[in-house]
């Protein structure tokens, strides 16, 4: 039995031993002493690739989002303007086009508000020059509180150019109001693997759009305090949708012991500014310490099984013995009592 009970006792420090040298060869592969990752004080670092030179795409816009602020005003005309760069050598003809934006829904769409300056949607661009496009909007003198949306396309011909910029109009009337509320949010505890596990859903019951922020960061459990960001992610949130947040695609930070926080910050139905925060500690395990856990339990289960029935064999002897006392004993008087 001793003998067993040390096999078992081994095969759990085995256990042990082999996720403490996978978290400290993935931490020595992935991380730098000091926080360094280039200059002399660099050390304990992987190979670092150097950034090569990338030529700027054939267009490009100063904007990706133009909003209108919030309008309490309806029946007038406002006006926006974007910078449209062309960055060949070579003149460049580009056509501009008003279009709905994917994600909104029909009652928030301001497609039918947007015009262009003069009318005009086709444009010469010199070599390396640039234009300047103002854009119209049209709010109707009756329209329901809320943000509207459409999008512009910028194109040269060429689909890999395009560009696309969003167009905001908040209408600020009685029906204009914020509805944040978080319906979901989850941070695995044990992993499998080398990746962090997090997700988390946000709704907007409102009329009024938002743009939220999803923060993952983590650090080491037994290591040096310092937080490191696993995902930054900024997304709008429109009237009446859902959105999910994940950092599945995210690369993997490695085994052993973390502390990781999920940050979501968005704004409630009161119109505050509000943060969610999930933080808690988190293991990540290779797969091959699942099939030596599972042994292990499974040895200490035979363990304890040949153990009981060893107390059990010991108490039977024991009874037998003890029978076979009282039987001598009771010959040994009647003996006595004949004579």
């Amino acid at each position: 039995m001793k003998k067993t009970f040390c096999l078992g006792l081994i095969l759990a420090l085995v256990l042990s031993a082999s996720c403490g040298l996978a978290s400290f060869a993935t931490e020595a592969k992935t991380n730098c002493i000091g926080g360094e990752t280039s200059g002399p004080n660099a050390t304990n670092c992987g190979d670092i690739e150097e950034s090569e030179d990338i030529a700027p795409p054939a267009l490009t816009v100063d904007e990706g989002e133009i909003t209108f602020g919030k309008i309490t005003e309806l029946g007038r005309r406002y006006s926006k303007s974007i910078t449209i760069r062309n960055n060949t050598s070579e003149k460049v003809t580009v056509r501009v086009e008003a279009l709905a934006y994917e994600d909104a829904d029909t009652e928030h769409s301001a497609l039918d508000w947007v015009a262009f300056a003069g009318g005009k949607r086709k444009f010469d661009i010199k070599a390396n020059g640039k234009l300047q496009l103002v854009i119209r909007l049209m709010v109707p003198s009756e329209v329901s509180g809320g943000t509207y949306y459409a999008k512009i396309k910028v194109s040269n011909g060429n689909e890999a150019d395009d560009k696309f910029v969003t167009v905001r109009a908040d209408v600020v009337t009685e029906e204009y109001k914020y509805g944040g509320e978080i319906t979901n949010q989850h941070v695995g505890f044990i992993n499998l693997g080398d990746k962090v596990v997090a997700s988390a859903s946000l709704k907007n019951t409102g009329t009024a759009g938002f743009t939220a922020k999803y923060l993952v960061s983590y650090k080491n459990a037994f290591g040096l305090p310092e937080w490191k960001d696993l995902k930054e992610e900024y997304v709008n949130v429109l009237p009446g949708k859902e959105v999910s947040f994940s950092v599945e695609d995210k690369e993997a930070i490695g085994y052993g012991i973390f502390t990781v926080e999920q940050k979501i910050s968005y704004i409630n139905a009161d119109g505050q500014a509000k943060e969610a925060i999930l933080s808690h500690a988190v293991v990540n395990l290779p797969w091959w310490s699942l099939a030596i856990a599972g042994g292990v339990i499974i040895l200490i289960i035979v363990i304890v099984i040949i153990v009981k029935s060893r107390r059990k064999k010991a108490e039977k002897t024991e009874k037998a013995e003890k029978a076979k006392k009282n039987k001598k004993k009771s010959v040994t008087i009647k003996v006595e009592e004949d004579e």
